[in-house]
């Protein structure tokens, strides 16, 4: 593998050991619940306004939405959604005989409550509400809250609060931070605890989220942003460039990495970066981004498979002749999109699969979120006569053998065995 590009940055300072500081807010919250909630939005957001957003605000938010935009979200809600009702059919309550007269069985149960979590920072993000919402809503769960920090004054941007209003989300609050986690863990005032909390936030977030989980469960922890692209000869370079640029976009920290199976490619690509990011209105995070953390190299598809594997990207470009016969290869990321048709941009809003994925490597064993976040897998067990005569016969020897005598009654009273 050829480097013609190397990332170059650090974890900045600021993000090195948060742990102790939200470790604070966590606490303070935990004891003193709304006060210390309302006294954190004051300091981090400047913002003394209702924690909780009304509806006549929610409602007044989506009026005002331009009406491109409102059916832009309202196309994409119903492509997230026919996605997300595929994944919850296959997860059915299923029966097997696993040994005559012994029947298992599995259901997968929703969770009664979750929250999702709405980013508000640099960008308001109406797409990450419709992720978390309608996969939340198509497992099945029954109270959906959303956590979206102030961006003003006056609450929440507009656009957040008229997403969540056309996807019917009565419980909005108007919190960020890890003050917003806290408070979902562990209730305050006018907001009962939830079961599961999902969504993407800053370090703050996602070390409060990493700090609670026990305490309520989570989807996973999110980083800064990554997308690797892996092309060749057949690729357009502006196109794959784009998608590099897309990503860098996000955040300082956000890592654009393409493996290029082609020499000449690669540096095309390099000079259309440059091109692409002349032409956007305000480059300077894309930039900035790409110039400490953007990766290129030259090398095989194997090689490129094997590095891909050991990053586990968040985001995958297969822009290469037959990406379908290439996707075996790769085995660890969020989301892949394949084909030179197929922008990675289009998962981040409208296409249907989620774009709340695994980042920093995570994806070596967690997956993005889906409808299964929201579920539980619960089994159950069945026996006849026959069968727990058949199952004591071999668990006894078990039990005894682990020193267990209760276990070992438990089975044999099951079939009538006499310990007088």
């Amino acid at each position: 593998m050829e480097y013609i590009k190397r990332r170059t940055t650090a974890v900045p300072e600021a993000t090195r050991n948060i742990t102790p500081r939200v470790t604070e807010i966590v606490e303070a919250v935990r004891r003193s619940g709304e006060k210390a909630v309302r006294q954190f939005s004051r300091t981090f957001d400047g913002y003394t306004g209702d924690l909780r957003v009304s509806r006549e605000a929610i409602a007044s938010a989506e009026a005002a939405l331009p009406p491109r935009v409102r059916e832009a979200l309202a196309q994409a809600a119903m492509n997230v959604s026919t996605f997300h009702s595929f994944q919850r059919s296959m997860l059915r309550e299923e029966v097997v005989e696993v040994m005559k007269g012994v029947f298992a069985g599995i259901r997968f149960e929703p969770v009664s409550s979750a929250a999702i979590y709405v980013p508000g920072g640099r960008y308001p993000l109406p797409s990450t509400a419709i992720m978390g919402v309608v996969a939340a809503r198509e497992a099945g769960v029954g109270r959906i809250i959303a956590m979206t920090p102030p961006s003003g004054p006056d609450g929440p941007h507009e656009i957040v609060l008229g997403a969540l209003s056309m996807l019917d989300v009565k419980e909005v609050w108007s919190i960020g931070g890890a003050q917003a986690i806290a408070a979902c863990a562990f209730g305050i005032e006018g907001m009962e605890r939830v079961d599961v909390i999902a969504g993407p936030g800053n370090a703050y977030v996602t070390e409060a989220k990493r700090l609670l989980f026990g305490a309520v469960g989570i989807d996973g922890l999110a980083g800064p942003s990554e997308v690797t692209v892996v092309a060749d000869g057949t690729a357009r370079a502006d196109l794959v460039a784009a998608d590099l640029i897309a990503q860098s976009e996000h955040d300082s920290q956000a890592r654009a990495t393409l493996l290029s199976l082609d020499r000449e490619l690669a540096l095309s690509v390099l000079a259309e970066v440059e091109s692409l990011l002349g032409k956007l209105p305000d480059p300077g995070t894309a930039r900035e981004s790409w110039t400490c953390n953007g990766t290129v190299s030259f090398c095989s598809m194997e090689e490129a498979a094997a590095y891909a594997n050991s990053e586990s990207p968040e985001h995958l470009v297969l822009a290469v002749k037959a990406p379908g016969k290439a996707l075996p290869l790769f085995r660890s990321f969020g989301s892949a999109f394949l084909g030179p048709f197929t922008a990675q941009a289009f998962g981040d809003y409208v296409a249907g699969t989620n774009h709340i994925l695994p980042t920093g490597g995570t994806a070596r064993f967690a997956g993005g979120l889906w409808t299964g976040t929201f579920l539980r897998p619960q089994t159950f067990l069945e026996t006849d006569i026959g069968g727990a005569r058949r199952l004591a016969e071999l668990g006894t020897p078990i039990s005894g053998a682990e020193g267990l005598p209760g276990h070992t009654l438990a089975m044999e009273l099951r079939i009538g065995v006499d310990r007088s």
